[in-house]
């Protein structure tokens, strides 16, 4: 069994961390508006490319649908970096969230405490 120490917040810590997170929170948020456009813009590219390659190939449809393949496979891969991402940023967001409204709930005890 694993020992921890919990120490006891004081409001000022916990208000501190409260900025914190909300400064955290802020700079993830533009961040993660800058990512949306990318994932968007990597999308587009990659279904452009897909049609372009697939408009100008000869034979049967299924051969063309595996040459465009090919031929857009590194701006897919670009296409499913930047939505991971984009993912990955939403759900820090999310995370941080959840801290502040944790803290918002222990700032709240101990006023009531204090």
């Amino acid at each position: 069994m694993v020992k921890m120490l919990v120490k006891m917040l004081t409001q000022v810590e916990i208000e501190d961390r409260l900025i914190r997170y909300l400064e955290a929170l802020e700079n993830a948020t533009a961040e993660f508006e800058g990512l949306c456009v990318a994932a968007g813009v990597a999308e587009a590219e990659v279904k452009g490319a897909w049609a372009r390659a697939y408009l100008s190939m000869n034979g049967p449809v299924r051969q063309r649908e595996a040459l465009a393949d090919l031929e857009c496979d590194e701006l897919e891969k670009e296409h499913k970096i930047a939505d991971a991402r984009m993912k990955a940023t939403r759900e820090h967001l999310t995370s941080l969230r959840t801290a502040i409204d944790a803290l918002r709930t222990l700032n709240a005890n101990v006023r009531v405490q204090v």
